[in-house]
C-alpha cells in the first residue's frame, strides 16, 4: 500500500533539479478551464455542506464531489431507505446501543461437531442491580475496609535451601517479610522505621500459582508455594490454624486462575466470585429463555441464604447483560444457549436501555471534552448532501454550476445509442500535461520503517503511452505519442504539449470494448527517440473508464488528474476530480452525435471466439550443459512448439536457435532431488526472502543425452511439464486428467492458452468441481458476447463450493464483468455476520478492483455494516480508514467511510468519532508517542520519560467518558486509564503498555499495546489467518487452542494489539531455570516442565496443562511452518501458567527469513526444540507420538483448505504489504503444503520435521544469544 506520505515516513529529497540540470524554456501561459468547470459535480449539497461543516465530523475530510461519489451516496442512500422499510430507525438504533452477539446456525464458529455440544446445564453468576437492594450504608463501608494481614511463616532461601523464619505482612496484595517483628517497645514501627528490617517482598500480582509444596513427591505439611516468574518462592506456616489463615488471605490477594485446585477446594472459591451482595451462583437449563431466566435469578436471589431484601421489581422489566462486556440479550423469547457466552449475567432494567436509546437519538455526546464534542442530530437518521435531494431538479438548479456538464435523466438515458451498433475502432488523442513534477519517488525498505525518497528527472524529453486494459490485462497497446521537450510552467512545475498531436486509432471496435475497460495513460523521460524501452524514466500514470458509472461512453475533451509513478492504474481507483495544482492530462476522444450507452443486448450470440488448440509456449528457463553435475545453470530463451513437435533454446528471444530437442516419444521427469534452496536480498538487507529451484529432465526418444532443466516456481514446472508432455506423446484425452488434477491440487497453477482452449470446450466436465470455476472464467474471451452469455448462463448451474468464503477469489482484478462480482457477493452474503466478519479484510481490498466506487461489494459492506454495526460496522470503519491514507484510493475509501458515518446510528457514530481522535494516525495517543520518542532522542532519562508521558495520560483521563469500546474489540467496555500501570517498553520505536478498568465492576483490565512507527497489517493478516486455521480445525473436531491475540491496525504506521494475560515468554521460563543468571537456560532441558508443574502442583491439574501445552504447541507449529513465519526466538514465543503455547510479532512470514551478520536465523522450518519435546517425555512416549499425530492432522486439515487460504493471500496483495506484494510470494504456502502428497504421506513427512527441529541446536544457541542481547 503506497502511504509514503504518511508522517512516519521520512522524505529525502535531492537538491539538484532537472532545471539545475539543463536549461527549459518557459511555457505560454497555461490557460485551463476553471474548477468548476473542470468539476462538473464538486458543489452538489454545497450548501448542506456549509451549514453542517461545524457540526458533522467526516473520518476522510476534504473530499470532494464527482459523478462516481454522488453514484455512490445515492446508492446508500436506496440501501438505507431498504432497510428502513424492513428495520426501524429506532431498532438499529438499539442494535448498537445494546448489541446481542448470537451464534447462528450457519455461523462457523458455531461448530457442529461433537466437541461443541451445548452442556446440559449451565454455570452462571448473576447480577442484580445495586438498586434494588435494601443496603445498609454503614455495614457496606465496613466491608470495604480490608485489614492488613501479619504473622510468622518459615521461607525456603533462593540460594540457601535452609527453612528460616521471618515475619510477613501482607498489604494492597505485596507480602514483606523481615528479620524480626517490626515493632519498638510494644507499638507498630511507621513504614520508614520498618524500612532497615525488611528483608524482601513479594509482589503478589506477578504470581502465576499458589499451590501446596511438593517435596520429592510428597506434600510438605503446612507448606504453600507462590511461583514467579524468576523463582518459586516456599513458606511453611508453624500450625494448622496459621496456615489455613495464610492459605485464605494469600489466595484471595491473587486472581482465580492462580490458586491451585485444592485451595479452591479448601476455601470453596469458583471462578467468578459472587460475594457481593447483588450476587448470586446458581445452575439454569441452556434450553432457558431470556425471561425465564430472568425469573430464575430472582427465584435463586430470594431463595439465597442471608439474601438481602429487594425493593419492589417486576421481572417483566428486566433484560440480561454479559458481565463485563457491551452484550445484551433482549430477545425475551430466545434461549441463551444461542448467545456466544454466558458465563456472568447482569440484570438490566429496561428503563437504562430506553434511556441510552434515547440519549442516542438526540445526539447526545459520549464525551464532554471540548476538543472531542459532537453536536446533537435529529431524530432520524439523516444524511448530509445524500439522497433524493439530488435527483431533485429544484435542489439540482439551485446547486449546479452553471458550467457543468448536465445530468442526462433516465429519459435522456433510455433515448442513448447502443454501444453495440458502433463497429468503429476507438480514437484518442493525448493534448498536454501539465503540473509534471520535477523528480520522481522512490520507496525504500529498512528493517524498521518506509522511507520516500525524490530523485530528480532524468530526461527532458518525455512520451506518452496508451494502453487498453480490462480486469487489470492488457487488451491493446495503442502507442507512443512522439517525444517531446519539457517546459517549464510559472508555479515550478513542467509541462509537456504535443502541437500536433497524434491520434490512436484501436483495432478493437467500440462495440467488443467491455463496460469495465479502460485506458491507461502513462509519461515517460526517454533520453532520445528510439531509446530502449528498458531505459524510460516513468514519471507519472492515470486511466480513464471509457464507459462511466452510468455506463456512458466518454466523449470529447477530458481532464483527467494524473497519479505519481509509484501507482498503476491498470486496475483499481482512477482519479475522478482534477485539482488545478496537481499534475493532469487533458485528451481527446471521438465525439458523436449523443450519447452511447453500453450495452451488448443486440449483439449476435451465435458468434464464437476461435481458441487455437496448438501448443505455442516460450520463456525462460535454466538449463545445465551435457554434464549436468559440473556445469553451471545458464538462462536460456525455450521456444515449445507442436508445429513441429520440438523444443528449442536460444540466448535470447531474438537469437537463432542453439539446440532443438525432437519430442516425438520424450519424457518429462520431475528432478526433486536436483532442487536448491537458495535466498534474494528482499525488503531490507536484514531480511532475505527463501526460494527454490524447481528442476525436471527431459529425455529424448533419440538420444541418450537427459536434458536438465530448472523453472523458478512450481507453478511454472507443472505449466512446461503439462505442454511437453502433451507435445510428446499427442494424447488430448491424457491432458485432460492432467487439467483435471492439476486444478485440484494447486490453487496458483496459471493456465497456458492452449489449455484454456481445452478447458473452454470441454467446460461442461468440469462444472461439478467449484475449483475449476475461477480457470473456466478465466477461459471466457470477455469481448465476446456469446461467450459472456454462455459463462454467465453456466455460474448459477456450477457445484456449490463446500464454505461460502471460497467465492472470495471470484473477487480478484481479472473477474472485471458486474455480474461475475455480483454472484460472488451473493454467495458471499450467504454467510452470518460473525463469520462474514472473519473475512473483512480481503473484502475491502477487493473494493480497489472495482471499476466504479458503486459496486456489488460497497453497497453490500454498507448495508451489512448499517444492520450490524458491532460485529461489522467497527471492523469495517478500522479496515478502510487505514486504506483512506493512500493517495490513488483515498477518494474510494473516504466517500465509502464518510457515507457510512452518514447512514449509521448516531451511537456508532459517536463511538468511532472517540476511537478516531484516540487511536488513528495524529491521535491523542500517536501524538503521546511521538512526544515519548523525542524526549528519548534528546537524551531525557527513562524515569522523566515516564513522568511526562504519565502527565499525558492523566491529561487525556479527564476528557475520556465514563464507558467506550476499544477498536480491538467492541464487546469490551473500558473506562479511565490506569496510568499507575502503563508503561514505555523497550523495543526500538518505544511503543505504550496502556492498561484500562474494566467499565464493569470486577472485571479483568484490559490491557494493550499501542505502537507508532510499526506497520502492524502484517501481524492482522497472520493472525486473521491463525484464526481462520482455528476454526477449521474446530470443524473438524480439533480443538487445538490456539486463541490469537486480536491486532488493529488504526493508520499506515499505528496500532494496537491485545496483551494475553497471565502470560511470560520463553525467554523467561529459560531464565528462571538457567546457569549463570539464566544465561544458558535455552540448554536446560526441563525449564518448560518446571514451569509447568510449579504452577500446575496437583496431578489433575499438571496433566491438563501437558495436555493444553500439547494440543497448543502442535496447532502453532504447523500454523508457523504454513506461513512460513520467520524471525522466530524466545521473546515472541510465549507460555500461559495453564500451559498454553502460543507466538506473538509476525514480521516476517512466507519464507521471508531473518538474517545477522550474514546468519540466517532460522535453521529450521518451525520452533521445536528438546525443552518442549521434554514435556511429553521424550520421542517414543504415548504422549510424544500423540503430539506427532495431532501436528499431522492439523496438517492435513490446513491443506484440505488450501485453496481457501491461497485465495485469502492472493486478494491481499493490493495491500501491498512488505512481504506480500505478488503471487509469487503465495507460492510459499503451496510449496510447504506439499499439495501432491496423500495424507499419509504428508503426516509422515510432518513427523520427520518435527524430529528435525528437535535435533537442530542452533535455535538453542540462538535463543542463548537471544538472553545475553537483551539482559
Amino acid at each position: 500500500m503506497m502511504m509514503y506520505n504518511a508522517a512516519s515516513v521520512r522524505r529525502s529529497v535531492s537538491s539538484s533539479s532537472l532545471s539545475s540540470q539543463r536549461s527549459l524554456s518557459l511555457a505560454p501561459s497555461v490557460r485551463l478551464p476553471s474548477f468548476s468547470d473542470l468539476n462538473p459535480f464538486a458543489h452538489f449539497g454545497a450548501t448542506l455542506a456549509r451549514s453542517n461543516s461545524m457540526t458533522r465530523w467526516q473520518p476522510v475530510p476534504g473530499l470532494v464531489h464527482s459523478k462516481e461519489t454522488l453514484a455512490l451516496r445515492q446508492a446508500v442512500g436506496a440501501i438505507l431507505k431498504d432497510v428502513h422499510a424492513h428495520i426501524s430507525t429506532e431498532t438499529l438504533e438499539i442494535r448498537a446501543n445494546t448489541p446481542e452477539y448470537r451464534l447462528e446456525s450457519d455461523d462457523w464458529i458455531a461448530h457442529k461437531n461433537g466437541l461443541n455440544v451445548a452442556p446440559t446445564t449451565v454455570k452462571t453468576v448473576a447480577r442484580l442491580p445495586m438498586h434494588l437492594l435494601k443496603l445498609d450504608p454503614a455495614a457496606v463501608s465496613a466491608e470495604c475496609a480490608g485489614p492488613v494481614f501479619a504473622g510468622w511463616l518459615k521461607k525456603r532461601g533462593e540460594n540457601n535451601k535452609a527453612m528460616k523464619r521471618r515475619y510477613m505482612e501482607l498489604e494492597n496484595k505485596v507480602l514483606k517479610y523481615y528479620k524480626k517483628k517490626p515493632e519498638k517497645s510494644g507499638r507498630r514501627m511507621s513504614n520508614d522505621e520498618k524500612a532497615s528490617l525488611l528483608r524482601g517482598q513479594i509482589e503478589l500480582d506477578v504470581v502465576s500459582a499458589i499451590q501446596p509444596t511438593i517435596v520429592k513427591g510428597a506434600t510438605l505439611q503446612y507448606g504453600i508455594d507462590l511461583v514467579t516468574t524468576n523463582r518459586t518462592w516456599t513458606m511453611q506456616a508453624e500450625s494448622e490454624a496459621e496456615y489455613d489463615l495464610w492459605v485464605k488471605h494469600l489466595c484471595n490477594s491473587v486472581a482465580f486462575h492462580c490458586v491451585n485446585i485444592i485451595y479452591r477446594r479448601m476455601l470453596q472459591l469458583a471462578e467468578v466470585s459472587a460475594t457481593g451482595p447483588n450476587e448470586v451462583r446458581m445452575i439454569t437449563l441452556p434450553t432457558y429463555t431470556v425471561q425465564e431466566t430472568v425469573e430464575h435469578i430472582f427465584d435463586c436471589y430470594n431463595n439465597m441464604l442471608d439474601a438481602t431484601p429487594l425493593h419492589p421489581y417486576d421481572p417483566k422489566e428486566y433484560v440480561l447483560k454479559l458481565t463485563g462486556f457491551r452484550d445484551y440479550m433482549i430477545d425475551r423469547k430466545q434461549e441463551i444457549c444461542t448467545y456466544q457466552h454466558t458465563l456472568c449475567l447482569t440484570l438490566v432494567h429496561e428503563s437504562k436501555i430506553q434511556e441510552a436509546l434515547r440519549r442516542s437519538m438526540l445526539g447526545g455526546n459520549i464525551y464532554d471534552e471540548p476538543t472531542f464534542a459532537t453536536s446533537t442530530r435529529s431524530l432520524e437518521i439523516a444524511m448530509t448532501t445524500l439522497g433524493n435531494d439530488w435527483q431533485d431538479p429544484h435542489h439540482a438548479q439551485h446547486h449546479h454550476p452553471p458550467t457543468a456538464a448536465p445530468v442526462l435523466s433516465p429519459q435522456s438515458m433510455g433515448s442513448a445509442n447502443k454501444s453495440c451498433h458502433y463497429d468503429e475502432p476507438l480514437r484518442i488523442c493525448i493534448q498536454r500535461v501539465l503540473n509534471i513534477p520535477r523528480y520522481t519517488t522512490h520507496l525504500r525498505r529498512t528493517a524498521h520503517e518506509i522511507v520516500s525518497e525524490r530523485r530528480p528527472l532524468l530526461f527532458a524529453n518525455v512520451v506518452a503511452s496508451v494502453e487498453i486494459f480490462n480486469g487489470g490485462l492488457l487488451l491493446e497497446t495503442l502507442g507512443e505519442t512522439p517525444d517531446t521537450t519539457l517546459k517549464a510552467q510559472a508555479n515550478d512545475g513542467l509541462i509537456a504539449m504535443w502541437v500536433e498531436p497524434k491520434w490512436f486509432r484501436s483495432s478493437l471496435r467500440i462495440s467488443q470494448l467491455p463496460k469495465s475497460t479502460r485506458v491507461v495513460v502513462t509519461l515517460y523521460g526517454i533520453r532520445a527517440p528510439g531509446a530502449d524501452v528498458a531505459s524510460y524514466d516513468r514519471i507519472l500514470t492515470t486511466g480513464i473508464n471509457l464507459f462511466d458509472v452510468d455506463g456512458l461512453f466518454l466523449q470529447g475533451d477530458q481532464y483527467v488528474g494524473m497519479l505519481e509513478n509509484l501507482f498503476t492504474c491498470s486496475s483499481g481507483p482512477l482519479p475522478h476530480v482534477v485539482d488545478l495544482d496537481r499534475p493532469l492530462i487533458q485528451m481527446t476522444l471521438t465525439s458523436y452525435n449523443g450519447p452511447i450507452k453500453f450495452d451488448w443486448t443486440e449483439h449476435a450470440l451465435g458468434d464464437v471466439s476461435s481458441r487455437s488448440e496448438a501448443v505455442l509456449k516460450t520463456g525462460w528457463l535454466k538449463k545445465t550443459g551435457k554434464h549436468h553435475q559440473l556445469t553451471k545453470w545458464q538462462m536460456r530463451y525455450f521456444t515449445l512448439s507442436q508445429a513441429t513437435n520440438t523444443l528449442s533454446y536460444a540466448e535470447n528471444p531474438s537469437a537463432p536457435a542453439k539446440f532443438t530437442i525432437n519430442l516425438v516419444g520424450a519424457q518429462v521427469l520431475n528432478a526433486d532431488e536436483l532442487n536448491e534452496r537458495y535466498t534474494t536480498f528482499a525488503v531490507s538487507k536484514g531480511t532475505r526472502k527463501e526460494q527454490s529451484t524447481w528442476v525436471f529432465k527431459l529425455k529424448a526418444a533419440d538420444s541418450a543425452r537427459e536434458f536438465v532443466m530448472s523453472a523458478t516456481t512450481r507453478q511454472e514446472r507443472e505449466e512446461w511439464a503439462l505442454a511437453i508432455k502433451l507435445v510428446a506423446n499427442g494424447d488430448t484425452a491424457e491432458a485432460m486428467d492432467d487439467l483435471r488434477h492439476i486444478i485440484q491440487r494447486d490453487p496458483l497453477f496459471q493456465l497456458s492458452d492452449f489449455q484454456k482452449a481445452v478447458l473452454w470446450r470441454n467446460r461442461y466436465q468440469f462444472m461439478t468441481s467449484f475449483e475449476a470455476l475461477r480457470h473456466v472464467l478465466s477461459c471466457v474471451n470477455w469481448l465476446c458476447p456469446s461467450d459472456v452469455h454462455e459463462m454467465l448462463t453456466l455460474l448459477p448451474q456450477w457445484a456449490q463450493a463446500s464454505h461460502p468464503a471460497s467465492y472470495i477469489i471470484l473477487l480478484d482484478k481479472e473477474f472485471a464483468h458486474e455480474t461475475v462480482r455480483q454472484f460472488a457477493v451473493d454467495k458471499l452474503a450467504e454467510m452470518a455476520d460473525t463469520t462474514f466478519s472473519y473475512f473483512l479484510p480481503q473484502l475491502v481490498q477487493a473494493l480497489k478492483y472495482e471499476s466504479h466506487h458503486v459496486s456489488p461489494l460497497a453497497k453490500h459492506l454498507i448495508e451489512r455494516a448499517i444492520k450490524n454495526p458491532n460485529q461489522i460496522g467497527f471492523d469495517l470503519f478500522w479496515s478502510m480508514k487505514v486504506e483512506s491514507y493512500n493517495d490513488q484510493v483515498r477518494e474510494r475509501y473516504g466517500v465509502l467511510l464518510n457515507t457510512y458515518l452518514d447512514v449509521c446510528s448516531n451511537k456508532m457514530r459517536s463511538i468511532l468519532q472517540l476511537q478516531d481522535k484516540l487511536f488513528s494516525e495524529k491521535g491523542a495517543f500517536e501524538q503521546i508517542c511521538q512526544e515519548v520518542k523525542a524526549l528519548h532522542h534528546s537524551g531525557r532519562t527513562k524515569d522523566e520519560i515516564k513522568v511526562t508521558m504519565q502527565q499525558r495520560l492523566e491529561e487525556l483521563n479527564g476528557t475520556l467518558p465514563a464507558t467506550y469500546q476499544l477498536p480491538l474489540d467492541s464487546r469490551v467496555e473500558v473506562g479511565k486509564i490506569v496510568v499507575k500501570k502503563c508503561k514505555i517498553m523497550s523495543s526500538a520505536k518505544l511503543p505504550l503498555w496502556l492498561e484500562f478498568e474494566n467499565a464493569e465492576e470486577g472485571g479483568d483490565p484490559v490491557i494493550i499495546i499501542f505502537k507508532a512507527g510499526d506497520d502492524v497489517r502484517q501481524d492482522c493478516l497472520t493472525l486473521q489467518l491463525i484464526r481462520l486455521m482455528d476454526e477449521m480445525w474446530r470443524e473438524d473436531g480439533k480443538d487445538l487452542a490456539m486463541e490469537p491475540y486480536k491486532c488493529v491496525s488504526t493508520g499506515p504506521m499505528t496500532g494496537m494489539l491485545q496483551v494475553v494475560l497471565h502470560s511470560v515468554t520463553t525467554a523467561a521460563v529459560h531464565k528462571r531455570g538457567g546457569a549463570m543468571g539464566g544465561i544458558f537456560g535455552a540448554f536446560n532441558d526441563v525449564s518448560f516442565l518446571d514451569w509447568i508443574q510449579a504452577n500446575n502442583g496437583d496431578a489433575r491439574s499438571y496433566r491438563v496443562a501437558v495436555d493444553l501445552f500439547l494440543r497448543s504447541c502442535a496447532g502453532y507449529c504447523v500454523a508457523t511452518y504454513v506461513l512460513g513465519i520467520g524471525d522466530r526466538h524466545n521473546d515472541n514465543i510465549m507460555i500461559t501458567k495453564q500451559g498454553r503455547y502460543f507466538h506473538i510479532d509476525f514480521g516476517h512470514f512466507l519464507g521471508f527469513m531473518k538474517y545477522q551478520y550474514g546468519i540466517k536465523r532460522e535453521k529450521t522450518p518451525f520452533v521445536f526444540t528438546p525443552e518442549m519435546a521434554h514435556v511429553f517425555g521424550g520421542v517414543g512416549t504415548p504422549d510424544f507420538v500423540k503430539f506427532q499425530k495431532t501436528c499431522g492432522d492439523a496438517f492435513n486439515v490446513v491443506r484440505r483448505h488450501l485453496h481457501l487460504l491461497v485465495s485469502l493471500l492472493v486478494l491481499m496483495i493490493p495491500a501491498e504489504m512488505p512481504e506480500l506484494r505478488h503471487r509469487d510470494d503465495v507460492n510459499y504456502l503451496v510449496d510447504v503444503s506439499t499439495p501432491e502428497k496423500t495424507d499419509e504421506e504428508a503426516a509422515a513427512a510432518f513427523d520427520d520435521l518435527v524430529i528435525q527441529c528437535m535435533n537442530n541446536t542452533f535455535k538453542r544457541i540462538d535463543n542463548t544469544l537471544h538472553i545475553l542481547k537483551h539482559r
